[in-house]
């Protein structure tokens, strides 16, 4: 609900300049943690540790814009900051990247069309995780959905004779992302009734998977 205030009361007056206040500081974290991420990631790949670079490409991206989308103060404050938290990492990614390693270091570890889907994927994380802290049913359901896409993704890694099977994927990087992101649905609902059905979408797709993978 958009919110309205009389400048000419003093109160409302106040409660305004707070909420410009918060606002104000939350794009300021997003872009403080965008650097942060990007920055990070850079530094992970040119270590060349594997398995600290399936936890962090892409998924930690993912939730940072989901955290970011869901705290903001609107859906037009979570469209600009998931934006912010989207392009900040890439940006700063691909200039330490390129400080480290040389300009021709594809941060991502993909071509650029590639690289194109997962900002774009993880644009829309956010402004979605934003949607998913709404009241009702379908804000339960699309909690869970937004998890058990990046459970579903963990499970297609982390089991042998799927299709994108990652040697060594589990346990240790599996389960060091399917922690926080059980962690983000339960944030992204209110109440016990609507984080458990958030939850039940979001177990429920990985075991979706597993259930048509032999068709596939």
């Amino acid at each position: 609900m958009r919110m309205k205030y009389d400048l000419d009361d003093e109160t409302d007056l106040v409660r305004f300049d707070r909420r410009q206040s918060r606002i104000q500081r939350h794009m300021l974290v997003a872009f403080a943690l965008g650097l942060a991420f990007g920055v990070a990631g850079a530094v992970v790949q040119h270590t060349g540790l594997s398995q600290v670079q399936a936890v962090f490409d892409p998924y930690a991206y993912f939730l940072l814009s989901a955290i970011v989308g869901a705290t903001a103060s609107g859906p037009g404050w979570a469209v600009l900051s998931s934006l912010l938290s989207t392009v900040t990492p890439a940006v700063f990614a691909l200039a330490g990247a390129a400080l480290l390693e040389g300009y021709e270091t594809d941060v991502w570890s993909r071509g650029p069309s590639g690289a194109d889907l997962i900002l774009l994927a993880v644009f829309c994380y956010g402004v979605f995780a934003y949607a998913a802290r709404r009241d009702g049913y379908w804000a339960d359901l699309l909690a869970g959905v937004l998890g058990g896409l990046l459970l579903a993704n963990l499970l297609d890694k982390a089991v042998l004779g799927l299709l994108r099977y990652v040697p060594d994927f589990w346990p240790g990087p599996a389960l060091a992302v399917a922690v926080p992101v059980i962690g983000m649905v339960l944030f992204l609902r209110r109440g016990l009734a609507a984080r458990l059905r958030g939850l039940a979408v979001a177990l429920a797709m990985p075991g979706a998977l597993i259930l048509i993978a032999p068709v596939v």
